[in-house]
């Protein structure tokens, strides 16, 4: 669920501005109060990363994991894994 966010300029309110740019340049939210009461919030916007696709490191470990299953005994992998998922604890009576 995502809502559109108001848009305030701030080039009028210098102390409004100051607080924003201190929150901008420490990187640390801070709450706007009126006789101790906090009434709003005031944090910093996160840059978006760009997305970055697979570094040759990352496509050299992928490569070369395949092929790490040929020496597994399908059969026997199966066994172990069916034993491992059968229940054998008694049916509860209710």
């Amino acid at each position: 669920m995502s809502k559109e966010l108001l848009d305030i300029d701030v080039t009028n309110a210098p102390e409004l501005a100051r607080v924003a740019e201190e929150v901008k340049a420490t990187n640390t939210p801070r709450v706007l109060s009126r006789n101790s009461e906090p009434i709003a919030m005031v944090v910093p916007i996160r840059e978006r990363c760009a997305p970055q696709g697979p570094t040759e490191a990352d496509i050299a470990a992928t490569m070369s994991s395949a092929g790490t299953w040929a020496d597994v005994d399908a059969e026997a992998l199966e066994r172990q894994l069916r034993e491992g998922r059968s229940d054998h604890r008694p049916t509860p009576r209710l």
